[in-house]
């Protein structure tokens, strides 16, 4: 049976399956091709509304020369991972999961300002990535991400990674089971579900 898919749909889906194989301890390669297919798909879309992302926002921090998409995200991991044909040989250095936090991030930050909501999936990451990544949090917003991460994710900082993933994983199923969360304007529904609540 065929589908009609929009192009929102479509970076959706890469970036909640990014998302899940992420959380779970899933291969990382696969992680950030999904992740960063989908931040493109958002970054032009971004472009198109005219919405202020954090990825122009990046851009207008980054070294004098140098391009977000081409030198920062394309390579040196993008490419290497999709193509062989100029260099079928090479071997890949330095690449860790650790680049998946902030490529999500970026994917899912960008998304949520283009469509002014967006499924919990991609909630619950924006605030594990900022309670993880707290120096990163604009001054102005600190004292309501500290008091969230509070209540969603106690002492997470104090956590190894492989606890602070399943902290993210035990805070989506929540979600789902949050009525008055799910029946909020602010939360769309996804255009499928990878983590369900346990029976």
């Amino acid at each position: 049976m065929t589908e009609k898919i929009t192009k929102i749909e479509a970076a959706q889906r890469q970036l909640i399956t990014a998302i899940e194989l992420f959380l779970r301890g899933g291969e990382p390669v696969s992680v950030y091709s999904l992740a960063t297919n989908a931040w493109e798909v958002i970054d032009a879309l971004c472009t198109k509304e005219g919405i202020d992302s954090l990825s122009d926002e990046t851009r207008e921090n980054i070294t004098t020369g140098s391009e977000l998409k081409k030198d920062l995200i394309n390579s040196p991991y993008r490419n290497f991972f999709k193509h062989a044909d100029r260099d079928p040989d090479s071997v890949l250095e330095g690449f860790s999961d650790l680049e998946n936090d902030h490529i999500i991030f970026l994917s899912v930050e960008d998304y949520i300002r283009l469509n002014k909501k967006s499924p919990v999936e991609l909630q619950v990451y924006q605030l594990w990535y900022l309670s993880i990544n707290i120096d990163k949090v604009a001054h102005e917003a600190l004292a309501d991400i500290l008091a969230a991460t509070e209540v969603m994710f106690p002492s997470i900082k104090e956590q190894n990674r492989e606890r602070q993933k399943s902290m993210a994983l035990q805070a989506i199923t929540d979600a789902y089971g949050d009525r008055e969360l799910n029946d909020s304007p602010e939360v769309e529904k996804a255009y499928h579900r990878l983590f369900e609540p346990s029976a």
